[in-house]
């Protein structure tokens, strides 16, 4: 009897001075939240960041064990966030880059932004700056000169590219590159054109050699063409490069339009910017849109909308561009060996009055 005495008071101190696991009912009381909130938090679903923090936070100073070894295995990631361009004068990019943002915050990722000017910043000093900040991947978005993608490719360190230079290029094993099916989605449209209206005379407008998105638009219109079985030159299109043409002048625009000997049926522009600049020009010139001749642009920014008539124009999900972007990156500084990706992101058709809506 004193032994069994003895055993039943020795287990109820082990009970006492045994740690109860934290539940997430536990972490709930203590912050006044609800059990589902909590949940959503622990269990990565769509919570405010301010209450993801909070949650996580008081997760671990109650020794959460979940959560515990997220954070011991979580890896932190430095990621430079590099345009050739101040991405505040692109709103295409705003929101590409606020997702990029939020999705290293998410993570705990630290995220810097850089603009690369070859007028004011030397190569030199970049490599000084990559190498003092401990950069582990880059986002380049808007990066389109040869000279400063070669450069990027020399510093071996794993790259994703949103678009690239449209000129030929030896890509990288330790890069990727994103791109919108913009010769798809152009080459559908115009076949529709085609077909439906019984449009022949198409001309493009822009710098096919700019970036890899204007020369696959470019390619779509062509592509709809000979597949169509309709003849077309290149004298029919206006493709001067961007330092030689004003493409946001509407007097050189209006200019070009009239030397053409038959005006066009639909201008197929390399975007919303120049394809707003073309409907002006044609307005100048007395030209009904979409009666006398239609327009299209690309990208479905702001200024597709802004005036009359409102542009035909194609929209890709810029905030999943930013997520998929900066996933892609993280794929390829956890596996650099990995085969080289390019993946293409559909982007949908809306049709405004600039074809005839």
């Amino acid at each position: 009897m004193p032994t069994l005495s003895y055993d039943i008071v020795q287990l109820k101190n082990d009970k006492k001075t045994m740690r109860k696991a934290t539940t997430i009912k536990d972490i709930a009381e203590a912050l006044g939240l609800s059990r589902n909130t909590v949940s959503k938090v622990l269990n990565g679903g769509a919570v405010p960041e301010k209450t993801r923090e909070i949650v996580l936070r008081k997760a671990s100073e109650l020794n959460y064990k979940a959560i515990n070894i997220e954070v011991e295995q979580q890896k932190k990631y430095r990621i430079l966030l590099l345009s050739g361009k101040p991405l505040s004068n692109f709103s295409y990019y705003i929101t590409l880059v606020n997702a990029v943002e939020n999705y290293c915050l998410k993570h705990h990722y630290e995220v810097f932004l850089y603009s690369y000017s070859s007028e004011i910043t030397s190569l030199g000093s970049i490599r000084g700056h990559l190498k003092s900040l401990h950069i582990d991947g880059i986002v380049a978005i808007e990066c389109f000169d040869p000279d400063f993608i070669t450069f990027l490719c020399g510093l071996n360190i794993p790259t994703c590219y949103v678009d690239f230079p449209g000129v030929k290029f030896d890509f990288q094993d330790h890069h990727d590159l994103i791109l919108c099916s913009d010769q798809k989605a152009v080459c559908e449209y115009v076949k529709s054109l085609i077909q439906n209206r019984r449009l022949r005379r198409f001309c493009f407008v822009g710098d096919y050699r700019h970036c890899l998105s204007f020369h696959e638009r470019y390619l779509g219109m062509l592509r709809a063409l000979y597949r169509s079985g309709i003849p077309h030159s290149q004298t029919s299109d206006i493709l001067d490069s961007e330092s030689a043409f004003d493409f946001g002048s509407v007097d050189a625009l209006k200019q070009r339009i009239s030397s053409f000997k038959t005006l066009p049926q639909c201008f197929v522009c390399c975007n919303d910017f120049v394809a707003r600049m073309v409907a002006r020009a044609l307005l100048s010139m007395g030209k009904r849109i979409p009666e006398d001749a239609m327009v299209m642009g690309f990208d479905n920014t702001y200024i597709s909308e802004g005036e009359s008539p409102a542009i035909t124009t194609f929209n890709v999900d810029k905030t999943y561009l930013g997520i998929l972007a900066t996933r892609t990156l993280i794929d390829r500084i956890e596996m650099p060996k990995s085969p080289t990706k390019t993946i293409m992101v559909d982007c949908d058709l809306i049709e405004r009055e600039s074809t005839g809506k």
